[in-house]
Protein backbone atom coordinates (compact mmCIF):
# COMPACT_ATOMS: atom_id res chain seq x y z
CA UNK A 1 0.00 0.00 0.00
CA UNK A 2 1.39 3.59 -0.94
CA UNK A 3 2.41 5.67 2.13
CA UNK A 4 -0.20 8.26 2.58
CA UNK A 5 1.87 10.71 4.53
CA UNK A 6 3.27 14.13 3.18
CA UNK A 7 6.74 13.45 1.62
CA UNK A 8 9.26 14.89 -0.38
CA UNK A 9 10.74 14.39 -4.24
CA UNK A 10 13.47 11.95 -3.69
CA UNK A 11 15.68 14.41 -5.96
CA UNK A 12 14.86 17.81 -4.46
CA UNK A 13 14.05 18.13 -0.49
CA UNK A 14 11.78 21.67 -0.38
CA UNK A 15 12.06 24.08 2.57
CA UNK A 16 9.41 22.91 4.96
CA UNK A 17 7.20 25.97 6.16
CA UNK A 18 6.87 23.94 9.16
CA UNK A 19 11.00 24.36 9.93
CA UNK A 20 10.24 28.63 9.93
CA UNK A 21 10.18 29.19 13.67
CA UNK A 22 8.83 32.62 13.24
CA UNK A 23 6.03 31.45 11.41
CA UNK A 24 5.59 28.72 13.45
CA UNK A 25 5.67 31.09 16.70
CA UNK A 26 2.59 32.48 15.04
CA UNK A 27 0.46 29.47 13.65
CA UNK A 28 0.83 28.31 17.34
CA UNK A 29 -0.85 30.64 18.52
CA UNK A 30 -3.25 30.34 16.32
CA UNK A 31 -3.66 26.95 16.75
CA UNK A 32 -3.79 27.20 20.43
CA UNK A 33 -6.61 29.43 20.42
CA UNK A 34 -8.80 26.77 19.39
CA UNK A 35 -7.72 24.01 20.13
CA UNK A 36 -7.26 25.49 24.42
CA UNK A 37 -10.09 27.97 24.19
CA UNK A 38 -10.37 30.37 27.41
CA UNK A 39 -6.69 29.87 28.01
CA UNK A 40 -5.04 32.51 26.18
CA UNK A 41 -1.97 31.09 25.48
CA UNK A 42 0.75 33.86 24.10
CA UNK A 43 3.58 32.45 22.43
CA UNK A 44 7.02 34.40 22.64
CA UNK A 45 9.21 31.87 21.46
CA UNK A 46 9.27 28.96 19.31
CA UNK A 47 12.32 26.75 18.65
CA UNK A 48 12.75 23.74 15.93
CA UNK A 49 14.67 21.23 18.11
CA UNK A 50 14.99 18.37 15.47
CA UNK A 51 13.76 17.38 11.99
CA UNK A 52 13.82 14.31 10.63
CA UNK A 53 12.98 13.48 7.01
CA UNK A 54 14.91 11.52 4.59
CA UNK A 55 13.10 11.65 0.32
CA UNK A 56 10.32 9.55 -0.02
CA UNK A 57 9.40 9.05 3.69
CA UNK A 58 7.48 10.45 6.32
CA UNK A 59 8.72 13.65 8.12
CA UNK A 60 9.10 14.86 11.96
CA UNK A 61 9.51 17.99 13.33
CA UNK A 62 10.11 18.63 16.78
CA UNK A 63 9.46 21.61 18.37
CA UNK A 64 9.65 23.97 21.82
CA UNK A 65 7.35 26.18 22.99
CA UNK A 66 7.43 29.12 25.37
CA UNK A 67 4.53 31.67 26.36
CA UNK A 68 2.50 32.59 29.19
CA UNK A 69 -1.20 32.10 29.54
CA UNK A 70 -3.50 35.03 30.32
CA UNK A 71 -3.32 35.39 33.90
CA UNK A 72 0.38 35.74 32.93
CA UNK A 73 1.60 32.04 33.85
CA UNK A 74 4.43 30.92 31.54
CA UNK A 75 4.39 27.49 30.00
CA UNK A 76 7.55 25.69 28.35
CA UNK A 77 6.23 22.90 26.18
CA UNK A 78 7.57 20.05 23.54
CA UNK A 79 5.80 19.04 20.77
CA UNK A 80 6.56 17.01 17.82
CA UNK A 81 4.39 17.05 15.05
CA UNK A 82 4.32 14.16 12.04
CA UNK A 83 2.98 15.74 8.64
CA UNK A 84 0.09 13.71 7.11
CA UNK A 85 -2.28 14.00 4.28
CA UNK A 86 -5.67 12.99 3.75
CA UNK A 87 -6.21 12.85 7.34
CA UNK A 88 -4.44 9.50 8.14
CA UNK A 89 -2.10 9.81 10.66
CA UNK A 90 1.68 9.52 9.63
CA UNK A 91 2.91 6.85 10.29
CA UNK A 92 -0.95 4.91 10.57
CA UNK A 93 -1.92 3.12 13.22
CA UNK A 94 -2.62 5.68 15.98
CA UNK A 95 -6.21 7.55 16.80
CA UNK A 96 -5.98 11.25 16.89
CA UNK A 97 -8.94 12.13 18.37
CA UNK A 98 -7.86 14.78 21.01
CA UNK A 99 -8.69 13.90 24.60
CA UNK A 100 -7.33 15.43 28.04
CA UNK A 101 -4.18 14.34 29.88
CA UNK A 102 -4.76 13.64 33.29
CA UNK A 103 -3.41 16.60 35.58
CA UNK A 104 -2.46 18.94 32.88
CA UNK A 105 -3.84 20.85 29.99
CA UNK A 106 -2.24 19.81 27.07
CA UNK A 107 -4.26 17.38 25.34
CA UNK A 108 -2.05 14.23 24.58
CA UNK A 109 -2.76 14.19 20.80
CA UNK A 110 -4.34 17.05 18.21
CA UNK A 111 -4.75 17.39 14.94
CA UNK A 112 -4.09 20.24 12.81
CA UNK A 113 -5.78 20.37 9.68
CA UNK A 114 -4.57 23.69 8.26
CA UNK A 115 -1.06 22.10 8.23
CA UNK A 116 -1.92 18.54 7.41
CA UNK A 117 -0.12 17.20 11.03
CA UNK A 118 -0.67 15.84 14.03
CA UNK A 119 0.87 17.01 17.32
CA UNK A 120 2.14 15.03 20.19
CA UNK A 121 2.15 17.19 23.40
CA UNK A 122 5.05 15.53 25.54
CA UNK A 123 4.99 13.90 27.61
CA UNK A 124 2.42 11.57 25.03
CA UNK A 125 5.23 9.70 23.16
CA UNK A 126 3.90 6.74 21.48
CA UNK A 127 7.21 5.00 21.57
CA UNK A 128 8.09 6.17 24.86
CA UNK A 129 4.61 5.62 27.15
CA UNK A 130 6.57 5.84 30.14
CA UNK A 131 7.78 9.40 29.80
CA UNK A 132 4.41 9.99 31.77
CA UNK A 133 5.94 8.96 35.25
CA UNK A 134 8.56 11.37 34.48
CA UNK A 135 5.99 14.12 35.32
CA UNK A 136 4.24 12.08 38.49
CA UNK A 137 5.97 13.80 41.21
CA UNK A 138 5.12 11.47 43.67
CA UNK A 139 7.09 8.97 41.80
CA UNK A 140 9.79 11.08 41.59
CA UNK A 141 9.85 11.26 45.27
CA UNK A 142 9.26 7.82 46.11
CA UNK A 143 12.32 6.87 43.87
CA UNK A 144 14.25 9.79 45.77
CA UNK A 145 13.74 8.65 49.08
CA UNK A 146 14.68 5.23 47.62
CA UNK A 147 18.09 6.15 46.93
CA UNK A 148 18.69 8.64 49.73
CA UNK A 149 22.12 6.83 50.07
CA UNK A 150 23.07 8.16 46.89
CA UNK A 151 22.20 11.61 47.16
CA UNK A 152 24.67 11.35 50.67
CA UNK A 153 21.66 11.49 53.07
CA UNK A 154 20.14 9.29 55.92
CA UNK A 155 16.85 7.65 56.16
CA UNK A 156 16.05 10.61 57.96
CA UNK A 157 15.34 12.79 55.03
CA UNK A 158 12.10 13.06 53.05
CA UNK A 159 11.92 14.68 49.50
CA UNK A 160 9.47 17.50 49.59
CA UNK A 161 9.25 19.01 46.71
CA UNK A 162 10.32 18.22 42.91
CA UNK A 163 10.96 20.93 39.91
CA UNK A 164 11.26 19.52 36.55
CA UNK A 165 13.64 21.27 33.95
CA UNK A 166 13.41 20.12 30.04
CA UNK A 167 16.79 19.77 29.08
CA UNK A 168 16.96 17.28 25.40
CA UNK A 169 13.91 15.19 24.05
CA UNK A 170 14.34 13.11 20.83
CA UNK A 171 10.78 12.06 20.38
CA UNK A 172 10.57 8.04 20.48
CA UNK A 173 14.28 7.60 21.33
CA UNK A 174 15.20 9.58 24.79
CA UNK A 175 14.28 12.19 26.77
CA UNK A 176 16.45 14.39 29.53
CA UNK A 177 15.18 15.98 32.27
CA UNK A 178 17.38 17.78 34.86
CA UNK A 179 15.52 17.72 38.54
CA UNK A 180 15.48 19.93 41.69
CA UNK A 181 14.52 18.05 44.42
CA UNK A 182 13.86 19.78 48.19
CA UNK A 183 14.60 17.55 51.11
CA UNK A 184 13.48 18.14 54.37
CA UNK A 185 15.85 16.25 57.76
CA UNK A 186 13.12 15.57 60.67
CA UNK A 187 14.54 17.60 62.84
CA UNK A 188 13.98 20.45 60.52
CA UNK A 189 16.84 21.13 58.11
CA UNK A 190 16.75 21.49 54.50
CA UNK A 191 18.37 20.42 51.33
CA UNK A 192 18.62 20.42 48.12
CA UNK A 193 19.64 18.37 45.46
CA UNK A 194 20.09 18.52 41.69
CA UNK A 195 20.53 15.77 38.86
CA UNK A 196 19.61 14.68 35.61
CA UNK A 197 17.08 11.75 34.17
CA UNK A 198 17.40 10.21 30.90
CA UNK A 199 15.17 7.53 29.34
CA UNK A 200 15.73 5.74 26.58
CA UNK A 201 13.60 3.26 24.36
CA UNK A 202 15.80 0.40 25.46
CA UNK A 203 17.07 -1.17 28.49
CA UNK A 204 21.17 -0.12 28.04
CA UNK A 205 21.12 2.68 30.89
CA UNK A 206 21.43 -0.34 32.92
CA UNK A 207 24.73 -1.54 31.49
CA UNK A 208 25.99 2.25 31.36
CA UNK A 209 25.36 2.90 35.13
CA UNK A 210 27.06 -0.49 36.31
CA UNK A 211 30.18 0.94 33.63
CA UNK A 212 29.78 4.52 35.09
CA UNK A 213 30.47 3.06 38.33
CA UNK A 214 33.20 1.26 37.32
CA UNK A 215 34.79 4.71 35.88
CA UNK A 216 33.98 6.68 38.48
CA UNK A 217 36.28 4.63 41.03
CA UNK A 218 38.97 4.75 38.77
CA UNK A 219 42.30 6.43 39.55
CA UNK A 220 42.13 8.92 36.91
CA UNK A 221 38.49 10.36 38.53
CA UNK A 222 39.89 10.77 41.77
CA UNK A 223 42.92 12.82 40.26
CA UNK A 224 40.27 15.12 38.41
CA UNK A 225 41.93 14.07 35.26
CA UNK A 226 38.59 12.05 34.02
CA UNK A 227 35.53 13.81 35.50
CA UNK A 228 32.03 12.23 34.62
CA UNK A 229 28.88 12.37 36.13
CA UNK A 230 28.32 9.71 39.08
CA UNK A 231 25.53 7.12 38.52
CA UNK A 232 22.35 7.70 41.49
CA UNK A 233 20.32 5.09 40.07
CA UNK A 234 19.01 2.36 36.99
CA UNK A 235 15.07 2.45 36.99
CA UNK A 236 14.01 -0.21 35.33
CA UNK A 237 10.05 0.21 34.94
CA UNK A 238 11.11 3.64 33.16
CA UNK A 239 14.24 2.78 31.36
CA UNK A 240 15.67 5.79 32.88
CA UNK A 241 19.22 6.52 34.12
CA UNK A 242 19.44 8.98 36.80
CA UNK A 243 23.15 10.43 37.55
CA UNK A 244 23.97 13.62 39.44
CA UNK A 245 24.68 17.05 38.28
CA UNK A 246 28.21 17.67 36.98
CA UNK A 247 27.72 21.52 36.54
CA UNK A 248 29.70 23.31 33.38
CA UNK A 249 29.39 25.34 30.57
CA UNK A 250 28.97 23.60 27.38
CA UNK A 251 32.29 23.69 25.15
CA UNK A 252 30.20 24.06 22.01
CA UNK A 253 28.12 27.21 23.36
CA UNK A 254 31.56 28.79 25.09
CA UNK A 255 33.81 28.65 22.43
CA UNK A 256 30.78 29.99 19.50
CA UNK A 257 31.01 32.84 21.84
CA UNK A 258 34.41 33.48 22.27
CA UNK A 259 35.60 32.51 18.47
CA UNK A 260 35.99 29.34 17.23
CA UNK A 261 39.35 30.11 16.49
CA UNK A 262 40.30 30.62 20.56
CA UNK A 263 40.19 26.42 20.17
CA UNK A 264 43.56 26.01 18.90
CA UNK A 265 45.05 28.21 22.14
CA UNK A 266 42.20 27.11 24.78
CA UNK A 267 44.41 25.45 27.93
CA UNK A 268 41.30 23.32 28.18
CA UNK A 269 42.09 21.28 25.15
CA UNK A 270 45.06 19.41 26.22
CA UNK A 271 42.79 18.61 29.35
CA UNK A 272 40.47 16.98 27.18
CA UNK A 273 42.92 15.24 25.07
CA UNK A 274 44.13 13.93 28.81
CA UNK A 275 40.72 12.89 29.69
CA UNK A 276 40.35 10.68 26.83
CA UNK A 277 43.54 9.07 26.88
CA UNK A 278 42.45 8.20 30.77
CA UNK A 279 39.14 6.28 29.68
CA UNK A 280 40.91 4.47 26.97
CA UNK A 281 42.89 3.04 29.76
CA UNK A 282 40.12 1.83 32.02
CA UNK A 283 39.08 -1.69 31.62
CA UNK A 284 35.54 -2.54 32.51
CA UNK A 285 34.87 -6.19 33.29
CA UNK A 286 33.50 -8.56 30.99
CA UNK A 287 30.58 -8.64 31.08
CA UNK A 288 30.23 -4.86 30.43
CA UNK A 289 32.48 -5.05 27.42
CA UNK A 290 29.81 -3.92 24.48
CA UNK A 291 31.86 -4.54 20.88
CA UNK A 292 32.07 -1.11 19.36
CA UNK A 293 31.49 -0.32 15.56
CA UNK A 294 34.38 -2.21 13.49
CA UNK A 295 35.35 -0.06 10.56
CA UNK A 296 33.69 -2.75 8.13
CA UNK A 297 30.47 -1.57 9.75
CA UNK A 298 31.76 2.34 9.35
CA UNK A 299 31.77 1.39 6.08
CA UNK A 300 28.52 0.39 5.32
CA UNK A 301 27.13 2.65 7.12
CA UNK A 302 29.33 5.38 4.83
CA UNK A 303 27.77 3.99 2.17
CA UNK A 304 24.07 4.05 3.77
CA UNK A 305 24.36 7.80 4.52
CA UNK A 306 26.43 8.59 1.10
CA UNK A 307 22.90 6.61 -0.53
CA UNK A 308 20.72 9.38 0.97
CA UNK A 309 23.36 11.91 0.47
CA UNK A 310 22.63 11.38 -3.80
CA UNK A 311 18.97 11.35 -3.11
CA UNK A 312 19.42 15.18 -1.71
CA UNK A 313 22.24 16.31 -3.68
CA UNK A 314 22.54 13.77 -6.86
CA UNK A 315 24.97 16.31 -8.78
CA UNK A 316 27.89 14.75 -5.98
CA UNK A 317 27.28 11.33 -7.58
CA UNK A 318 30.71 11.09 -9.19
CA UNK A 319 32.66 11.99 -6.50
CA UNK A 320 30.66 10.30 -3.95
CA UNK A 321 31.48 7.28 -5.59
CA UNK A 322 35.08 8.08 -6.28
CA UNK A 323 35.21 9.02 -2.32
CA UNK A 324 33.72 5.06 -1.41
CA UNK A 325 35.94 3.53 -4.01
CA UNK A 326 39.07 4.89 -2.08
CA UNK A 327 37.81 4.05 1.51
CA UNK A 328 36.84 0.56 0.30
CA UNK A 329 40.45 0.03 -0.43
CA UNK A 330 41.98 2.08 2.52
CA UNK A 331 39.95 0.29 5.09
CA UNK A 332 41.53 0.07 7.98
CA UNK A 333 42.88 -3.34 8.85
CA UNK A 334 42.73 -5.25 12.44
CA UNK A 335 46.54 -6.15 13.15
CA UNK A 336 48.35 -7.81 16.39
CA UNK A 337 49.20 -4.54 17.67
CA UNK A 338 46.11 -2.88 17.12
CA UNK A 339 44.09 -2.01 20.82
CA UNK A 340 41.11 -2.79 21.81
CA UNK A 341 40.26 -0.23 24.91
CA UNK A 342 37.14 1.19 26.47
CA UNK A 343 36.11 3.62 24.38
CA UNK A 344 33.21 6.78 25.09
CA UNK A 345 31.51 5.89 21.59
CA UNK A 346 30.22 9.44 20.84
CA UNK A 347 33.10 11.52 21.81
CA UNK A 348 32.87 14.89 19.91
CA UNK A 349 32.53 18.27 21.41
CA UNK A 350 28.93 18.22 22.16
CA UNK A 351 29.81 16.03 24.50
CA UNK A 352 32.05 18.14 26.77
CA UNK A 353 31.33 20.62 29.19
CA UNK A 354 33.95 23.18 31.00
CA UNK A 355 33.93 24.68 34.55
CA UNK A 356 36.69 26.72 35.70
CA UNK A 357 39.02 25.50 32.50
CA UNK A 358 38.52 21.95 33.61
CA UNK A 359 36.54 19.52 31.31
CA UNK A 360 34.16 16.91 32.04
CA UNK A 361 32.60 14.30 29.76
CA UNK A 362 28.90 13.90 29.61
CA UNK A 363 26.14 10.96 27.44
CA UNK A 364 28.46 7.32 27.84
CA UNK A 365 24.99 5.78 25.79
CA UNK A 366 27.55 3.98 23.32
CA UNK A 367 30.46 3.30 26.01
CA UNK A 368 32.03 0.21 24.09
CA UNK A 369 34.98 -1.57 23.82
CA UNK A 370 36.77 -0.98 20.24
CA UNK A 371 39.83 0.92 18.68
CA UNK A 372 40.76 3.71 20.74
CA UNK A 373 41.40 6.28 17.24
CA UNK A 374 37.50 6.00 16.81
CA UNK A 375 36.91 7.88 19.88
CA UNK A 376 40.21 9.84 18.44
CA UNK A 377 38.94 10.54 14.97
CA UNK A 378 35.25 11.66 16.34
CA UNK A 379 36.31 14.32 18.12
CA UNK A 380 38.51 15.76 15.38
CA UNK A 381 35.43 15.16 12.74
CA UNK A 382 33.54 17.16 14.81
CA UNK A 383 35.98 20.37 15.11
CA UNK A 384 36.91 20.09 11.36
CA UNK A 385 33.05 20.29 9.92
CA UNK A 386 33.11 23.54 11.45
CA UNK A 387 35.21 24.89 8.60
CA UNK A 388 32.05 24.33 6.54
CA UNK A 389 28.92 24.16 9.42
CA UNK A 390 30.27 27.61 10.91
CA UNK A 391 33.09 29.06 8.03
CA UNK A 392 35.86 28.91 10.72
CA UNK A 393 38.62 29.63 8.61
CA UNK A 394 41.51 26.25 8.15
CA UNK A 395 43.86 27.49 9.86
CA UNK A 396 42.54 27.25 13.67
CA UNK A 397 41.04 24.31 12.79
CA UNK A 398 43.87 21.92 11.67
CA UNK A 399 45.74 23.97 14.26
CA UNK A 400 43.35 22.78 17.62
CA UNK A 401 43.52 19.33 15.34
CA UNK A 402 47.05 19.09 15.73
CA UNK A 403 47.32 19.77 19.45
CA UNK A 404 44.47 17.73 20.59
CA UNK A 405 46.12 14.29 18.24
CA UNK A 406 49.30 15.45 19.21
CA UNK A 407 48.43 16.25 23.54
CA UNK A 408 46.58 12.16 22.98
CA UNK A 409 49.37 10.50 21.61
CA UNK A 410 52.07 11.66 24.01
CA UNK A 411 49.77 9.95 27.34
CA UNK A 412 49.13 6.77 25.53
CA UNK A 413 51.27 3.70 25.03
CA UNK A 414 49.52 2.82 21.36
CA UNK A 415 50.59 4.91 18.18
CA UNK A 416 48.27 7.37 16.48
CA UNK A 417 48.67 6.11 12.79
CA UNK A 418 47.27 9.19 10.61
CA UNK A 419 46.14 7.45 7.84
CA UNK A 420 43.67 5.47 10.00
CA UNK A 421 42.50 8.67 11.74
CA UNK A 422 41.53 9.95 8.76
CA UNK A 423 39.84 6.86 7.40
CA UNK A 424 37.79 7.37 10.72
CA UNK A 425 37.16 10.80 10.08
CA UNK A 426 36.10 11.19 6.33
CA UNK A 427 33.48 8.73 7.95
CA UNK A 428 32.00 10.81 10.07
CA UNK A 429 31.80 13.56 8.19
CA UNK A 430 30.07 11.66 5.83
CA UNK A 431 27.44 11.10 8.69
CA UNK A 432 27.89 14.62 9.58
CA UNK A 433 26.74 16.04 5.94
CA UNK A 434 23.79 13.26 6.12
CA UNK A 435 22.64 14.90 9.29
CA UNK A 436 22.70 18.38 8.48
CA UNK A 437 20.93 17.80 5.42
CA UNK A 438 17.96 15.41 7.09
CA UNK A 439 17.59 17.98 9.53
CA UNK A 440 17.32 20.29 6.85
CA UNK A 441 19.74 22.83 8.49
CA UNK A 442 20.03 26.49 6.91
CA UNK A 443 22.47 25.97 4.17
CA UNK A 444 22.95 22.67 4.71
CA UNK A 445 23.14 21.56 0.53
CA UNK A 446 25.73 24.35 0.18
CA UNK A 447 28.06 22.68 3.63
CA UNK A 448 27.69 19.16 2.32
CA UNK A 449 28.78 20.42 -1.53
CA UNK A 450 31.74 21.87 -0.11
CA UNK A 451 32.65 19.37 2.70
CA UNK A 452 33.72 16.95 0.08
CA UNK A 453 36.44 18.74 -0.68
CA UNK A 454 37.54 18.00 2.84
CA UNK A 455 36.59 14.50 2.62
CA UNK A 456 38.91 14.06 -0.70
CA UNK A 457 41.50 16.31 1.00
CA UNK A 458 41.70 13.57 4.19
CA UNK A 459 42.18 11.04 1.99
CA UNK A 460 44.53 11.85 -0.07
CA UNK A 461 47.00 13.46 2.91
CA UNK A 462 46.35 12.31 6.15
CA UNK A 463 49.09 13.47 7.30
CA UNK A 464 47.20 16.72 7.41
CA UNK A 465 45.35 15.58 10.53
Amino acid sequence: MKDDTLSTDDAVTPALPETDPVAMAAAFEEFFQHEYPGLGLRVQQCRVTRVYQKPGKACLIAYRVQGHDHHGRPFDQWLHGRLQRNGAVAGGGESATPSWSAGDFWKPVSLWPERRMVVHAFPHDPKLPQLARLKDADFIRQNVERNLAEFGLSGAWHCTEVFDHKVKYMPGKRCVLRYRVSLRHAAGEQQTRTFYSKTTDDASGRTVAAALRVICASRACAAGVLNVPAPIAYLPEIKTLWQHAWEGESLTRRCAERGWATLAHAPVLPKIAAMLAALHQIELPAELQRPGASPATMLTNARDNAAQILKFLPEVRERQAHLLQKMAATLPRSAAGTPRTTIHGTFKLAQILVREEQPGLVDFDALAVGDPLYDVAEFLASVIYLRVSDGVAAAPITAAAALFVESYAALVPWPCERRRLAWYVTAFLLGKMHSSLKRMEREARQQVVAAFALLEELLESPAGL
